[in-house]
């Protein structure tokens, strides 16, 4: 199919609608927090006028977002075909829905858990909650998205809409059938019809269950809601009616606002099999959309601005941290019993202030962008660039990439380590060996024997890299060589003592990880030519001080009361921060300079060869 040719220029006011209906849902779930209905976690106040309250917003809240969200799938239908659409709201909806279901939602599941079942607290609970909850028998059951179901029904929604798209001439029939029957009064009447409707001949029978196979009530309010946005952009009649009959709407939802409430307290307001409640749940519903679409039209339309772009790009990932900070922040505070005015607000300010964190965090890190919704940095595709492979690469970028896994490897390695004793109720950390960890008193002794595994294999990558990085600056083989193998028997002993967990004797082949002493030794003596990496020098030779420094005081060696039982825990703490630390340095001082040298020769002869020529 040829690209649709754009019909309309970028609509701000349904920018300012999707961010402010995202920022209520925020409000909604923190209200939920003291409602009666069921949550993940309540607090200890609880106020049966929330029963009321919600019906605020809950009416019109999400058939508004998914009218907006399909009127901003249209938008992205121009000058694109729809292979190029599909792939586009694959690439935004999949990697976070499945981020979010594998680490964001147990998070929720298991505080909940906790709350309700009495499930075992601490990282080794945790860790039990993910083992049953990924377990066969856990995902025979399904995998819980919590409030991530809007992204599935946004991804499905999306699918359906794509194939009535791709239909020749169909969206622009739907649209033209949109604009003469919705024109005048029967914008407000014929939608208020189809929406009691539905409300009183599905409804009773399916509900609300936000899973995807049975929620018919959900789908024909929802999907019609995401089709009806998509087909209207550019319909100007339309948007003109909206704005035209604004007030008139405004009026019906304020006057359909309190009789449904009125209709939730009272006994008798589900009197008549319920249909007057539908008939005011309706009207309130259309009216209160075709207020905010009225007047945001009429004053927000060409209202952009850096805060409106800083905020469309923040609410994916607002959208997806959220939940998980509210539920977390309850679990932390409920304990206090502070008041409740102060408890909410405080809610409130660390579930807006921590999501506002996590996306100016995210944001900043290229890798993790597109799995919390943002688009890769800088237009590159993600998570593998498929035309970069028929490209010539840069020079120098399989040692570049080997010196990755050694930036890598140290912080795998001190978070595992981090785990293992969160994970270890009681560990000494100043008697106990960090090898105890992985040994038979610790609760969950994979955390640190699985992690200190691929840490070793990382650090045999990585050290491959060291030796090819010092022959491209200089040349000399063995050195390489040498100092490729050093990495290469360090991680094999850091590996293979996971194998043979403390205290089986077998266990100290981890001693051959002590051999790394002498890299930074080494990587002097591979770089003694180069007159150009005085900082990476400086920073080798201090290292190996502070390595020789440890080891003599070590009670060991000399000075045999320096170190004793009673401290050398921290003893061999500080000195593992030093021996594994240093090589993540090293490795990113080594990658900048394969990478300036790269830029400076991006093809020809090796670098020493180009710095010989230059001298």
């Amino acid at each position: 199919m040829t690209p649709s040719a754009p019909s309309s220029a970028r609509r701000y006011d349904l920018d300012w609608i999707r961010v402010g209906a995202f920022g209520l849902l925020i409000l909604y779930h923190v209200g939920l927090v003291y409602g009666v209905y069921g949550w993940h976690v309540h607090s200890v106040h609880t106020f049966e006028w929330m029963r009321e309250a919600i019906l605020i917003t809950n009416p019109w809240r999400l058939t508004l977002l998914f009218l907006v969200s399909g009127a901003a799938l249209r938008f992205m239908t121009f000058r694109r075909t729809p292979r190029q659409v599909a792939r586009a709201r694959f690439e935004r909806l999949v990697p976070p829905l499945l981020f979010g279901a594998v680490v964001l939602v147990p998070i929720q599941s298991w505080i909940e858990a906790m709350d309700k079942a009495g499930w075992p607290n601490g990282l080794a609970g945790y860790a039990a909650w993910m083992v049953r909850e990924f377990s066969f028998s856990g995902l025979a059951d399904g995998v819980p998205v919590n409030h991530l179901w809007f992204i599935v029904y946004i991804a499905a929604y999306s699918v359906v809409t794509i194939l009535l798209w791709r239909r020749p001439g169909l969206i622009d029939r739907i649209g033209g059938w949109l604009e003469k029957s919705l024109a005048g009064p029967r914008l407000l009447i014929l939608p208020i019809l189809y929406l009691i409707a539905i409300r009183i001949l599905l409804f009773p029978w399916f509900g609300v269950t936000n899973v995807l196979h049975w929620d018919w009530y959900n789908h024909a309010l929802s999907l019609a809601a995401f089709i009806f946005g998509f087909s209207i952009v550019g319909r100007e009649s339309i948007w003109r009616d909206m704005e035209r009959y604004r007030w008139v709407a405004l009026s019906l939802a304020a006057l359909a606002l309190p009789i449904m409430m009125a209709q939730v307290w009272h006994p008798g307001g589900r009197a008549f099999w319920g249909v007057p409640k539908a008939m005011v749940y309706g009207l309130d519903q259309w009216a209160t959309i075709v207020a905010i679409l009225g007047f945001g039209s009429r004053h927000l339309r060409s209202r952009g601005g850096p805060v409106l772009t800083y905020l469309t790009e923040a609410t994916f990932p607002l959208y997806l941290a959220h939940q998980t900070i509210l539920v977390a922040a309850v679990w932390v505070i409920r304990p206090a019993h502070l008041p409740a005015g102060l408890e909410a607000l405080s809610l409130l300010l660390i579930t807006f202030l921590g999501s506002f964190a996590v996306y100016e965090v995210v944001k900043r890190i290229p890798a993790i962008r597109p799995l919390w919704g943002l688009k890769p940095a800088g237009g590159r595709p993600w998570p593998l660039d498929l035309e970069a492979l028929r490209r010539p690469a840069a020079r120098y970028h399989r040692r570049r990439r080997l010196l990755a896994v050694g930036i890598a490897a140290p912080l795998l390695a001190l978070t595992v380590v981090a785990a293992a004793i969160a994970a270890y109720p009681g560990f000494d950390n100043a008697t106990q060996y960090l090898s105890e960890l992985g040994g038979s008193t610790a609760q969950a002794p994979i955390i640190f024997n699985g992690g200190v595994f691929i840490a070793g294999a990382m650090a045999g990558v990585a050290g491959i890299g060291f030796g090819l990085a010092v022959y491209a600056l200089t040349e000399k083989r063995i050195a390489g060589a040498v100092i490729a193998a050093v990495f290469v028997l360090a991680g094999a002993g850091m590996s293979a003592s996971t194998l043979y967990p403390w205290p089986d004797p077998r266990h100290m082949v981890i001693n051959l990880a002590l051999g790394i002493q002498l890299a930074p030794v080494l990587l002097l003596w591979g770089l003694a030519s180069r007159r150009d990496l005085p900082r990476l020098k400086i920073f080798l030779t201090a290292i190996f001080v502070i390595m020789a420094c440890l080891t003599v005081v070590t009670k060991h060696m000399v000075f045999p009361g320096t170190v004793n039982d009673a401290n050398v825990g921290w003893w061999e703490r500080a000195y593992a921060l030093v021996l594994v630390g240093w090589v993540g340095v090293a490795a990113w001082l080594l990658d900048r300079k394969l990478l300036q040298e790269a830029i400076k020769s991006p093809s020809g002869g090796s670098v020493a060869q180009v710095a010989a020529a230059g001298e």
